[in-house]
């Protein structure tokens, strides 16, 4: 089986400073006002971040901007757009609203 293309997965957010035992399921639960995900993942080595795919960027942005720095699983978590590292030119930060 083809490993899947990242970007086919939909809009990938990072989630960080999770604490090591959370599973998909808890990003799943953390992301649920937010739209529909089609995807979710943790790390075990090193534990304590994962990725959601959100199928909307526009979902993705509004939780990345209203989730940031907000209480999972009794930390608080790092949630930002996962950008891809290589190639093309970077926009411009908008304000913080």
């Amino acid at each position: 089986e083809m490993p899947m293309d990242d970007s086919s997965k939909g809009t990938k957010v990072f989630v960080g400073n999770l604490p090591p035992d959370a599973e998909a399921r808890d990003i799943r639960d953390f992301f649920r006002d937010y739209g529909s995900l089609n995807d979710a993942w943790v790390a075990r080595k090193p534990p304590g971040f994962g990725f959601a795919w959100f199928d909307s960027e526009r979902d993705a942005r509004d939780a990345v901007r209203d989730l940031d720095g907000r209480d999972c699983l009794g930390n608080r978590v790092r949630v930002e757009l996962s950008v891809p590292r290589a190639g093309g030119g970077g926009g411009g930060g908008g304000g913080r609203g």
